[in-house]
C-alpha cells in the first residue's frame, strides 16, 4: 500500500522502522498515498484543505483514540475509510503511558513535587517545610470519571496506594470497585480524575457548579480531553482556591491561538499545573501505536 507517515518516527532507529515498513508491505509515497497516517499531535485541524491534494486516498490511520483533530464528515464524503486505535483493543490494552502519566500528574498534586524542586534552596526552614507539607494517599478517595482502559489502570494503581476507589460511568459495570450513578455522588472524593472519552455526552462534563459541595481544596487530573471540561467555571474554581486543576489537555489544541486564548494558559498559580498532552510521549507506546494503526489499515487493501 502507498503509505505517507505523517506521526512522529524520529523515536525509531532507521533499521527498526525499515522493518516495520517492510513487515507491512508499505510503499513510502508522500505525493499519492491510498493511506496517510496522520500526526495527532497536530496544530492543524486535517480537513479539506489538507486532504483534497490527495486523489489517491483510501484509509486515513491516526496512532491515538481521538480523531478531534480529523474532519470525518469530509472523508465519508469521498467514501474514506478512518481508523483509529479505538479500532485496536489489543494494542491499546498494552499501552501503558496516559495513565503512568495520568498518576504523575496525582503524585505532584498531593505530595508538591514540583514546589519542593523550586524551593530546595530553602531547604528545611520551618517556613518552606510547613508550605510543602502534604498528606499521603493511603486511606484517601479518588473518585475516577470514566473507568475505561486508562480509567482500570488508574483505579489500580491507586488500590495499590491503599485508596479507595469510586468510580463514575453510565456503561461500565464493575464489582471490584464502588460506581457512583451520579458524577455529584463523589463528593466524599480527594482527586477526582477524568479519563473518559471526548464525545457530545462527555463535551463540558465538568461545568455549571457540578463540583458543588466538593471538598475544598479538590484534587481534579484530567488527562482526558480538554473540551470535556468548560475551562472558565475551572477558572472560577481555580483562582478562589476551590480546587487544584492539573491537566495535561487544553481546548482548541488543533487551533495554536485559540488554544494560547484558553483561560487557564497563562494562569500562574500554585494550585494549577498544566503539560502540554505528553501523556502518550515514550518510546513504547508510540512504536506500539504505529504498529497498531498500521495492522488496521494494511487490512483494507
Amino acid at each position: 500500500m502507498r503509505t505517507k507517515i505523517e506521526c512522529p518516527v524520529n523515536f525509531l532507529r532507521a533499521e527498526d522502522l525499515n522493518v516495520i515498513i517492510d513487515s507491512y508491505n508499505l510503499v513510502i509515497d508522500n505525493s499519492d498515498p491510498e493511506c496517510i497516517i496522520v500526526n495527532p499531535g497536530t496544530e492543524t485541524f486535517l480537513d479539506e484543505d489538507y486532504f483534497a491534494s490527495y486523489p489517491s486516498l483510501k484509509v486515513v490511520g491516526t496512532p491515538s483514540t481521538g480523531v478531534n483533530h480529523i474532519d470525518i464528515d469530509y472523508l465519508k464524503s469521498r467514501n474514506v475509510e478512518v481508523r483509529c486505535l479505538l479500532d485496536n483493543r489489543d494494542v491499546l490494552e498494552n499501552i501503558h503511558a496516559s495513565a503512568e502519566f495520568t498518576w504523575l500528574h496525582i503524585m505532584n498534586a498531593f505530595r508538591k513535587f514540583i514546589p519542593a524542586v523550586e524551593r530546595v534552596k530553602y531547604w528545611r526552614d520551618d517556613l518552606n517545610e510547613k508550605f510543602l507539607r502534604s498528606n499521603e494517599l493511603a486511606g484517601k478517595t479518588i473518585g475516577i470519571v470514566g473507568l475505561g482502559r486508562i480509567g482500570r489502570k488508574i483505579a489500580k494503581y491507586a488500590t495499590a496506594f491503599g485508596m479507595n476507589v469510586v468510580y463514575y460511568d453510565p456503561y461500565v459495570s464493575n464489582y471490584q470497585y464502588n460506581r457512583a450513578f451520579y458524577l455529584t455522588s463523589m463528593k466524599e472524593s480527594d482527586i477526582l480524575c477524568i479519563s473518559c472519552y471526548l464525545t457530545e455526552e462527555t463535551e463540558g462534563l465538568i461545568s455549571g457548579g457540578v463540583l458543588d459541595g466538593f471538598k475544598d481544596g479538590l484534587i481534579v487530573v484530567n488527562t482526558s480531553r480538554g473540551e470535556v471540561v468548560n475551562e472558565s467555571y475551572i477558572y472560577d474554581l481555580v483562582t478562589n482556591d476551590k480546587i487544584f486543576y492539573s491537566c495535561d489537555v487544553l481546548c482548541n489544541e488543533q487551533n495554536i491561538d485559540k488554544l494560547r486564548q484558553s483561560p487557564l494558559f497563562n494562569l500562574k498559580r500554585d494550585n494549577i499545573v498544566i503539560t502540554p498532552h505528553v501523556a502518550g510521549a515514550t518510546i513504547e507506546s508510540q512504536t506500539k501505536a504505529l504498529t497498531g494503526i498500521l495492522e488496521l489499515c494494511t487490512k483494507l487493501q
